[in-house]
């Protein structure tokens, strides 16, 4: 009786989506389907969550020494981005903007990416791809590199210019921070060299038009 009463339940939960879905004119489904061309830009908001952490400095003639961190530590970004569709489903682009790390080091990542949209649906998954450099202002520029990917969730209404993207992903950093050598020492600093690799999830919003 408890498996016919939860057929039952089930039977008229997805009965009303199907009949609806069989009821789409073709002039609806149109509006539902998207035809992506040319260029779209927008912006975005990541929370980042820090795992992994690995420091790394090299005097001149001497060892490396390397400082583990592995306890979450919070950041967060503002990004903006420009694409280009190659067809409905492939966009490549470049994104650009604001990192805050854990320590208040404020990180500007550059870098290109490609995104894949699955489907024909305007509501789509996607996957994304992010490659490219960093510059972190720590007295002066300094250069590192930036690689990250994931997958997200367009929300788009049928006859919406804009459209909503929910992201989660993975990021890997390669910063190279200024070296931090208090006191007085027999070599200069233009002998030390200093690594900082960070390891991290994330998930953002963005908006897109």
């Amino acid at each position: 009786m408890r498996r016919f009463t939860l057929l039952a339940l089930l039977v008229l939960m997805i009965a009303p989506q199907a009949e609806a879905k069989r009821r789409e004119s073709p002039e609806e489904i149109e509006r539902k389907t998207r035809h992506y061309a040319g260029w779209e830009f927008g912006a975005a908001a990541r929370f980042d969550v820090l795992f992994y952490e690995l420091n790394y400095m090299r005097i001149t003639g001497e060892d490396a020494v390397r400082a583990y961190q592995t306890q979450a530590k919070f950041g967060g970004n503002i990004m903006l981005n420009a694409g280009y569709f190659l067809n409905n489903h492939w966009k490549l682009g470049i994104e650009a903007g604001a990192q805050i790390q854990y320590d208040k080091t404020v990180v500007v990542p550059i870098y290109a990416t490609a995104h894949y949209y699955y489907g024909k649906r305007k509501n789509c998954l996607f996957n994304f791809l992010n490659m490219g450099t960093n510059i972190l202002f720590d007295h002066g520029m300094r250069f590192g590199s930036t690689v990250a990917g994931g997958v997200g969730y367009r929300i788009q209404k049928p006859d919406a210019a804009h459209a909503y993207d929910i992201m989660v992903g993975y990021q890997a950093l390669l910063l190279n921070p200024r070296p931090e050598l208090p006191g007085d020492y027999s070599f200069s600093k233009n002998e030390v060299n200093r690594k900082r690799f960070n390891q991290g999830v994330f998930i953002g919003l963005g908006i897109t038009f």
